[in-house]
């Protein structure tokens, strides 16, 4: 017998008990309650009955904490697994059916596969920032830190001890959610993004496991946007941000480079399906109305959250796709001798000016050969483009004289360079990268553009200005090879340049693509260019 057929039975019986504790004709209700419970259900609607019916309809029927979970009885779901989460709510046949509710993954060659390509591309210029950190964070899903990814959206810490029912409530709809996803998954057996972009990924030791668990659809997507669902329904005063943090919980699939887009979207599509079924389970909603009293008992006892909710919202501002447009560095990277004297020079000015930048990872000191904005999509064709350049000179042996300072003038700052004479082949290499590169430019963009940091994210107009009159004012017989060696105050410099400068010679030891940081610095390596051997 269906569970909805038992429930039906239970109030029809405890509805003829308490009308007889009430009513003055016992005989009436003796006869009722001695027919069988089967003949009492199917003759529901007799005449008699429809007098219980009504007072059902009016008073209600039993006790909804008779439908709650009973804490502590539910076993623990695929306890091989380690999650720490419950047995869900529905059998499998109640699942909603992602096979017949969601339609084929893209098919090679339609627009829909090349817009998960797309996006796929433009969320790799977003390693090595915070919101990959949380793309990151975000494929954990052992309870309780899967809730805890919740907390700052929801302004409340949820434990075990806290809030024993809304924990339940997460743990047991974690299984059906995760659970919701696998009839489609299984069937259409689609390949994950980085299987096909060689990208990198989040958690690379991961790979192997992720390989074998197919793509489609999302089942991080299903869980982190249904459980988003619930928790809006149980703190609708927090619903815009729990819906929000479900969003980029959904997002950072694919900025892990561990899912494509359509798999996100049609992942969430199945977390909505099963909260939706799941609201027809009555110890769902009986454990739903238990948890929403915890919830609001935390708050009025003012229940912190648990995560950085500092961090969170820096890494949630860069959102999940890059900028359309990256500014870039195409240079050469210097040998030791260079390397050597700037690492000094910039020793001195960091101590006349210790706000400045030091030459490190992520200001690596180098020779610009162009700068340019260029589409985020186009980028594998950027760095092809130059290789093929590259591969025409043999860079390694071009000697460069180093002759003098020199420095841009910015407030009361100088941003400073160490200049080298141009010679012919070095012109004739700009000039064929400007050409290579020429079909996937931009005029210009915005600070989104650069690489930069949560303290320091508004680029100087400046620079963005100069990026894009780099390859009309700055190359060809206007180009001044120099290296950044850091940032001083004018009147420091100003005696600096008049200083005699000792010349000296180098050569160029590599070659890449970088993107640009604030003061024109080369801030992230985004290819390795090959140079001639």
């Amino acid at each position: 017998m269906r569970k909805s057929t038992k429930q039906a039975e239970n109030c029809l019986t405890k509805s003829i008990d308490d009308l007889q504790k009430v009513d003055n004709r016992p005989n009436v209700w003796r006869r009722v309650d001695q027919i069988p419970i089967a003949p009492r259900v199917q003759t529901f609607f007799s005449a008699v009955m429809v007098s219980i019916l009504a007072f059902f309809l009016v008073t209600g029927c039993g006790n909804p904490q008779d439908e709650r979970t009973k804490l502590g009885t539910v076993p623990e779901f695929h306890p091989e697994l380690g999650l720490g989460a419950l047995e869900g709510y529905l059998d499998p046949e109640e699942l909603p059916n992602s096979l017949a509710l969601i339609p084929p993954p893209p098919s090679p060659g339609s627009a829909a596969l090349a817009h998960d390509e797309e996006v796929a591309q433009n969320t790799i210029a977003l390693q090595s920032t915070p919101r990959f950190e949380l793309a990151s964070a975000d494929f954990e899903l052992k309870l309780p830190i899967f809730i805890d990814d919740f907390s700052c959206a929801l302004n409340t810490g949820i434990t075990k001890e806290n809030a024993p029912y809304l924990y339940n409530l997460i743990s047991r709809s974690f299984s059906d959610l995760a659970l919701s996803t696998y009839a489609a998954k299984n069937y259409y057996q689609r390949k994950r993004p980085f299987q096909s972009n060689g990208a990198p990924i989040a958690f690379p030791e991961m790979k192997s496991a992720l390989e074998k668990d197919p793509s489609y659809p999302s089942g991080h997507s299903a869980l982190g946007w249904g459980t988003a669902l619930i928790l809006a329904e149980i703190a609708p005063d927090r619903a815009d941000q729990l819906i929000a943090r479900g969003l980029a919980y959904t997002e950072s699939r694919i900025v892990a480079n561990h899912h494509w887009y359509s798999d996100v979207v049609w992942g969430r599509f199945m977390g909505a399906a099963t909260v939706a079924r799941l609201h027809g389970d009555p110890t769902f909603l009986a454990d739903l109305k238990a948890a929403k009293a915890e919830y609001a008992a935390l708050r009025a006892n003012g229940a912190a959250p648990t995560g950085d909710c500092e961090w969170e919202a820096t890494a949630l501002e860069l959102g999940f796709q890059a900028s359309e447009v990256t500014a870039i560095d195409i240079l050469l990277e210097p040998d030791a001798t260079l390397l050597k004297k700037a690492e000094a020079i910039n020793a001195e000015f960091i101590k006349v000016y210790p706000q400045g930048f030091t030459l490190d990872a992520s200001h690596r000191p180098h020779i610009t050969l162009i700068q340019r904005y260029v589409r985020t999509a186009d980028l594998e064709k950027v760095y092809e483009a130059a290789n093929n350049v590259l591969s025409q000179f043999d860079v390694r042996s071009f000697e460069l004289e180093a002759f003098e300072y020199g420095y841009v003038p910015m407030g009361e700052l100088g941003l400073t360079a160490i200049t080298a004479k141009p010679i012919a082949e070095l012109v004739k290499l700009q000039e064929d990268l400007i050409e290579a590169v020429a079909p996937y430019t931009e005029e210009t963009g915005t600070s989104a553009a650069f690489f930069t940091t949560p303290e320091d994210r508004i680029i100087d107009p400046v620079l963005i200005h100069y990026v894009s009159v780099f390859v009309p004012e700055h190359t060809g017989e206007h180009f001044v090879p120099h290296l950044t060696v850091g940032l001083a105050p004018k009147p420091y410099l100003d005696k600096l340049v008049t200083e005699p400068f000792e010349p000296f010679t180098f050569t160029p030891a590599s070659a890449a693509v970088y993107q640009l940081g604030q003061f024109g610095t080369a801030a992230r390596k985004l290819k390795e260019l090959e140079l001639k051997r």
